[in-house]
């Protein structure tokens, strides 16, 4: 080959070169950046896809759960309230017990500090309750009674009340007859409401009321509900009044009635009846007004909401695993999150009012029921104690929607 031809052959093969880096600069430009991939056009049999914020995946679960620190007493069949200063008190529960001794009813009473992450103790009550009544009062003390004793057979009749500026019990006026397995709800006015439940000294159930009033710690009679009504639930409605839901016996039957209270008239209405009687199930008011009732004894899946306005109930879809002993709370944003039951459940679903639909979310960090939950000032949920693996628990956690 002439020194010609060769110098010829160079010169095409680098206009050659000069043309495909042009027409890549070009391709770059258009798209903006590069990829690692080449570009694939959409054929006949494979149409292009729509993008992909048009069509986002389904999610299976949402939120989270995290452990926050743990209560100096592992607790279950205690109770919980949020304090007017954002931070969550605990008291009594039944426990464990110490170095293998037999199970034990708390005295001891806890404080969780959101801001800490942590529990502290503060005074003892003067009797260790389980079951029993807690609610916040006006001004941020705390009203703790009733309750049954470590045998579970003894209901108990005294009432004491927790002051936030000391830390400190002092006894009030005693409930007037000595109940177990009853259902309590806090009135717009202060006063609290409790109903029905077990006579232990004479084993009977009742169908009576009392209330107690802060202004006078003392406890009077009310009128009573239409009938005897024991491991039930009690509501306070938006409007002022208490809707009470179900109860029976544990092992049946189980009452599919629910009435509502009216403190100012002191008389109770038929508020017409549920799709199937329910014990150890829960009712939750939605920011709306209504109340979801979801689950109890039973293996039940079903869930059902009463409107105020009809007096009517409806089915509210069914949950993705039975649930008694369960807890169910409204979140900050309207939806309900339940989460637990009884088996060790260490799932949870939250509940859309809005669209009336049932949503897996992720698991708890532990399996329980019997626990007991928060709703903090910034929209978490507080978890604690309850019944695990190894029967009760001290551990805590929180849920961030």
């Amino acid at each position: 080959m002439s020194t010609t031809t060769s110098a010829h052959i160079r010169a095409g093969t680098w206009r050659l070169a000069w043309v495909l880096l042009v027409l890549s600069l070009a391709g770059l430009a258009a798209t903006g950046g590069c990829s690692s991939e080449p570009a694939q056009e959409p054929s006949a049999a494979a149409p292009a896809q729509a993008p992909a914020e048009d069509t986002p995946a389904p999610r299976k679960s949402e939120g989270s759960f995290a452990a926050t620190g743990a209560m100096g007493n592992d607790r279950q069949y205690h109770t919980m309230v949020t304090l007017p200063d954002g931070r969550v008190l605990t008291a009594g529960g039944r426990g464990k017990g110490v170095g293998g001794h037999r199970a034990l009813v708390h005295t001891s009473a806890e404080i969780y500090d959101p801001a800490t992450g942590e529990w502290a103790y503060t005074g003892d009550l003067a009797e260790g309750r389980r079951k029993h009544l807690l609610a916040v009062l006006p001004g941020g003390s705390v009203l703790a009674a009733g309750g049954t004793d470590l045998s579970g057979f003894e209901a108990i009749r005294t009432a004491e009340i927790w002051d936030p500026a000391s830390g400190t019990w002092s006894a009030t006026g005693s409930i007037n007859v000595a109940r177990e397995k009853a259902a309590w709800a806090v009135l717009s006015d202060g006063r609290v409401v409790l109903t029905g439940g077990v006579d232990t000294k004479r084993l009977k159930r009742l169908s009576s009321v009392e209330i107690y009033d802060p202004g006078t710690g003392e406890w009077a009679p009310a009128a009573p509900m239409s009938v005897e009504r024991t491991l039930h639930t009690a509501t306070t409605l938006l409007d002022g009044r208490i809707l009470v839901s179900g109860g029976g016996k544990l092992d049946g039957p189980h009452l599919d009635s629910a009435e509502v209270y009216d403190p100012t008239t002191d008389e109770w209405t038929d508020s017409g009846s549920m799709a199937e009687g329910r014990v150890l199930h829960t009712a939750t008011v939605l920011s709306d007004g209504r109340v979801l009732v979801v689950g109890g004894t039973g293996k039940k899946t079903s869930a059902e909401i009463w409107d105020p306005v009809s007096s009517s109930w409806t089915p509210a879809g069914e949950t993705g695993q039975p649930r008694a002993e369960h807890v169910a709370i409204l979140l900050a944003d309207g939806r309900v999150l339940v989460t637990g039951g009884l088996g060790v459940k260490g799932s949870a679903e939250i509940f859309d009012p809005a669209t009336m639909s049932w949503t897996e979310a992720p698991d708890m960090v532990e399996a329980r029921y019997r626990h007991a939950a928060a709703l903090l000032p910034d929209g978490r949920v507080l978890l604690a104690g309850g019944n695990g693996e190894e029967e009760a628990l001290s551990e805590s956690e929180l849920f961030s929607p």
